[in-house]
């Protein structure tokens, strides 16, 4: 059965979503990985959009942040998201359904994957250095949304639990991976050029498609357990992993006094800071101009692309980037190039039959 969290308001950050549990993924992997090709990200406009007056400028901010996104990764697999517009005090939000694996599972699997691309020198620095991170308790899992356990770490059976109003299905086997939404109680630029007063909508959606894909706010469980959700004291996030606050030291606390950032090399090299503030998601980050910044400002169009925390955090979970430049090559088990940088949920029933 399904048990849904209540949304609490939140201060125009980018997102606070849902997820959704739909079960358990215990390894082992296929043997066969398909070939590097082309994310692809298929998106269903519903009448709150498709009805609107600027309904050309809300869908076109949608496709171009789709279209950025599926030139950054080359995961051979279709993402289907839901599209919608609501009123509220928030810029966007997501609904994304989560499976569980088992750690030794997770890590068996994106040991496997790190082995078939290994032009992907964060996942493999992230994979040499997963036994100095976070792990979760006892009888605990790896939370997954169904976008990356199918397109990123290849469980095909991990389907969507969405059909196509937007309606979870607790029983999953739909066709959509997630809900995004967009607020319509805001000002929005839709362009790609800052507008001074208004928040960038591709920006925005950007940063929801990432959560769907299983990054930012989705790739932690502080904040259910900030909630006081005991469901979730001994799971973790895929992004919990990374979370270090120095060399050596993983983070996992929802104190807001505490600072954690994303590392992929045992804590050597800060990427990114972590927000610590629960009034936004804690594996969102705690700088005001990326796209999966915690808390939005306006008049800026966040940048997207191989040298934005974003790419290295999806990447770091099983998306494979494009080839990078030679900046952003791993040496040894640091990282080169990225020092300076800086840049929900509902739970579900049983696992998809034939989950391997």
């Amino acid at each position: 059965m399904a048990r849904r969290l209540v949304k609490r308001p939140r201060p125009l950050p980018q997102s606070r979503g849902f997820a959704i549990w739909c079960g358990v993924l215990t390894a082992t992997l296929a043997t066969a990985w398909p070939a590097a090709a082309a994310l692809t990200i298929t998106p269903l406009f519903l009448s709150s959009i498709t009805g609107a007056s600027n309904a050309a400028q809300v869908e076109r901010a949608i496709n171009d942040a789709i279209d950025n996104i599926e030139s950054l990764y080359t995961n051979s697999g279709d993402v289907s998201i839901v599209f919608t517009r609501a009123s509220g005090g928030f810029l966007g939000q997501s609904e994304a359904a989560d499976y569980t694996i088992s750690y030794p599972g997770y890590v068996a699997t994106l040991m496997a994957v790190s082995e078939t691309e290994p032009l992907n020198t964060i996942l493999s620095a992230a994979v040499a250095h997963l036994a100095l991170g976070n792990m979760p308790g006892s009888g605990g899992s790896v939370l997954v949304t169904s976008a990356d356990a199918r397109v990123a770490l290849g469980f095909s059976t991990a389907t969507g639990c969405f059909d196509n109003t937007g309606t979870f299905n607790s029983s999953c086997g739909q066709a959509y991976d997630g809900v995004v939404t967009i607020s319509n109680s805001n000002p929005f630029n839709y362009g790609t050029t800052p507008v001074a007063g208004e928040y960038s909508a591709i920006g925005a959606m950007e940063h929801e498609i990432d959560e769907i894909l299983g990054g930012g706010g989705q790739g932690s469980v502080l904040n259910e357990i900030a909630d006081g959700q005991t469901s979730f004291d001994d799971d973790v996030g895929v992004l919990d992993l990374y979370r270090y606050s120095a060399p050596g030291v993983p983070s996992f606390t929802t104190s807001g006094s505490a600072s954690s950032y994303l590392s992929v090399d045992g804590g050597k090299t800060d990427i990114v800071c972590f927000n610590q503030n629960s009034a936004g998601d804690m594996a969102d980050f705690c700088t005001n101009n990326n796209v999966q910044s915690a808390f939005s400002e306006t008049g800026i169009v966040p940048v997207y692309n191989v040298y934005s925390p974003e790419y290295a955090m999806l990447e770091s979970i099983g998306y494979n980037g494009v080839p990078e430049p030679a900046s952003l090559v791993l040496l040894g088990s640091g990282l080169a190039g990225l020092t300076a940088v800086r840049r929900r949920r509902i739970r579900g029933a049983s696992a998809p039959s034939g989950m391997s």
